[in-house]
């Protein structure tokens, strides 16, 4: 089967049912003080996904016809399917991907295995597929730390060397890319701070990580995951 781009937008099938995907919310971007988290798009409910950076894997209303951007290989993306028909409601789905080698599905999630594209079926109780779509995957190039306003605009890529003030405080994610674009999905983010200078705090909710520079200083703060790092060195003045 080829894969377009046309195609990433969810078909209507021939019996005039359109299944819904919808892109659930992750596990945040942190867990108390471990240094293991969730790396994605941060995001909001209510927000598109796709074609807006800070709406991915953590938006919790995200409509898959807006699933435009590939999946980061080795990441995931929770998924909840419903039907939209008016007045009724739809059989019980099972979600199956053609090319196993690039896709694993649950009824729950996709999972990128490695780079290509592969359909996903959603097959009734009769094994009759109802819908498709096709998921895009490519390996990511690099991480980039992306700064946010406190309101959740995205600001743009951090620079690799900043300097702060005592006080100061950062709204970051950390996003996967390849070829200057954005990938979707959730993975598992390690950080490790060298110095104290400045503090980490996950916000689970969100996705994001608030830095809070607390003395001067300099220190070393390094995400790695899906098989690369990005190192941020940040020196506080007084």
């Amino acid at each position: 089967m080829t894969c377009t781009r046309s195609t990433s937008r969810l078909p209507r099938a021939a019996v005039g049912l359109a299944a819904v995907l919808s892109l659930c919310a992750g596990a945040g971007a942190g867990c108390g003080a471990s240094n293991e988290g969730i790396g994605g798009h941060p995001g909001s409910s209510g927000t598109n996904p796709g074609t807006n950076p800070e709406c991915g894997a953590f938006g919790q209303a995200c409509i898959g016809q807006g699933l435009d951007a590939p999946l980061a290989v080795g990441a995931r993306i929770e998924v909840a399917v419903a039907f939209q028909v008016g007045g009724s409601s739809g059989p019980p789905l099972v979600l199956e991907a053609v090319d196993t080698g690039v896709l694993q599905t649950t009824d729950t999630y996709f999972e990128a295995v490695g780079s290509g594209c592969s359909a996903v079926l959603f097959i009734d109780t009769d094994q009759k597929v109802v819908d498709f779509i096709h998921v895009w995957t490519t390996a990511a190039e690099e991480l980039r730390i992306l700064r946010y306003s406190p309101f959740g605009d995205l600001m743009g890529h951090v620079q690799d060397q900043v300097q702060l003030l005592v006080g100061d405080e950062l709204l970051v994610a950390v996003v996967p890319y390849a070829n200057a674009q954005p990938l979707l999905g959730n993975y598992d983010l390690l950080r490790d701070v060298v110095g104290d200078a400045v503090a980490i705090v996950p916000d689970p909710v969100g996705g994001w990580y608030r830095v809070v520079a607390r003395a001067p200083g300099a220190a070393t703060i390094t995400f790695s995951g899906l098989g690369i790092e990005a190192v941020w060195d940040i020196e506080v003045l007084p």
